[in-house]
């Protein structure tokens, strides 16, 4: 169950990374915010970008081809 929910599908890397940046920063230790993006590099991007910063990607889904969704937890 997310928290909030980032619907930034159109918009190209890494508007989806630091768009995402700017709400988690907002938010409370432990609460997810759900990334939906249809960006190319996402899922490579979005990897490398949880683990330098300490968020948790609690989970990631296809939702159609090229659409994703990822459920990144504030650590």
């Amino acid at each position: 169950q997310a928290n909030v929910i980032l619907d930034i599908r159109g918009v190209h890397c890494p508007g989806p990374i630091v768009e995402a940046k700017k709400l988690l920063n907002g938010m409370k230790t432990g609460e997810i915010l759900k990334l939906i993006s249809n960006c190319p590099g996402i899922r490579s991007d979005i990897v490398g970008w949880a683990d330098t910063t300490g968020i948790k990607i609690v989970g990631t889904t296809e939702a159609s081809p090229g659409e994703f969704e990822f459920f990144l937890q504030k650590g």
